[in-house]
């Protein structure tokens, strides 16, 4: 029988350990499963003996470097546990971790990170490389003291990374939140304006029954073509993501245009209907239905903005 594996990322002191000791005392994920916490950093919250009898839980401090398939197997065979918390070093590159997988009864179950909001806007202007390395591969993004954080900044710009990613807000009390604030894509007749296609798009991706049937007019360049349909092509903007050689394409279907007075490199504004389908992977995703095909403007700024 395979044995789940949840990995815990993000910054020093940024409230792993805190998440940690959360999840494996709330009695709705913990029914006395024996847990081993791999933990490959040590911060100012650990964990203490009380605790580990009270959760059923044994902890191993490791290096990332000694985290081997060997050591694994050797924690298998001395150890007696049912599944693996992973406290992952925040300054080390989980892509990495991936990458070199785990053994073979041990089974990826899930990844979470955890960002102390405070420190956010810091931590994404200079370490972006490393927030992009715990967020690409997440599943969930948990902002603990983020009372005072601007909540659609940390949205878009994560979304930008992985956008299917869920992020929760706690703050200082506890109280916990997916609301991101003031809505303001409102309205069933919609202009997005070049320097608000960033926050629409990342909207769009959590929120896509939102637009369902409502008339939408984005200025949006050719990214990709769909060879099978007639009048379907990828319309939409760059975007970086990471760094500055990491560019993206953030764009969606767009039904009904006239393939032949499109142009790479040039700028059209495009309206029409939006409509929601299920993607491959069981979300919603929009696709515009276009009524209106005109040149568009170059903008400003061309790589999108999310701020």
């Amino acid at each position: 029988m395979n044995k789940p594996v949840y990995v815990f990322s993000g910054f020093l002191d940024a409230g792993k350990t805190y998440v940690i000791k959360d999840t494996l005392t709330d009695p709705r994920f913990n029914e006395g499963e024996k847990t081993l916490i791999i933990a490959m950093e040590q911060g100012d919250n650990e964990y203490d003996e009380k605790f580990l009898k009270a959760t059923n839980s044994q902890v191993v401090y490791l290096d990332f470097a000694a985290f081997t398939h060997e050591k694994m197997k050797e924690l298998e065979d001395t150890l007696d546990f049912e599944q693996i918390f992973i406290e992952f070093n925040g300054l080390q590159n989980d892509l990495a971790l991936y990458e070199n997988g785990f053994i073979d009864n041990w089974e990826l179950a899930q990844t979470l990170t955890v960002f102390d909001g405070s420190m956010f806007n810091v931590q994404v202007n200079n370490l972006r490389q490393f927030v992009y390395n715990h967020v690409v591969n997440a599943e969930v993004a948990i902002f603990n003291r983020s009372d005072d954080i601007d909540r659609k900044f940390v949205r878009n710009n994560l979304k930008a990374i992985n956008p299917h990613l869920e992020i929760i807000f706690e703050d200082r009390n506890g109280n916990v939140s997916k609301d991101v604030g003031e809505d303001l894509f409102a309205g069933d007749n919609l202009y997005i304006e070049d320097a608000d296609y960033g926050l629409w798009y990342m909207d769009a991706l959590d929120n896509a029954l939102k637009y369902d049937n409502k008339h939408i007019s984005l200025n949006v360049m050719f990214l990709e073509d769909i060879e099978e349909y007639d009048t379907a092509l990828i319309m939409g903007r760059k975007a970086m993501v990471c760094c500055a050689e990491d560019i993206a394409d953030i764009g969606l279907t767009c039904v009904g245009v006239d393939k032949s007075k499109i142009e790479k490199g040039k700028y059209y504004r495009l309206s029409g209907i939006i409509h929601c389908i299920d993607d491959e992977e069981g979300y919603k995703t929009c696709l515009l239905y276009v009524d209106e095909q005109r040149e568009g403007t170059r903008p400003k700024g061309e790589l999108v903005s999310f701020n």
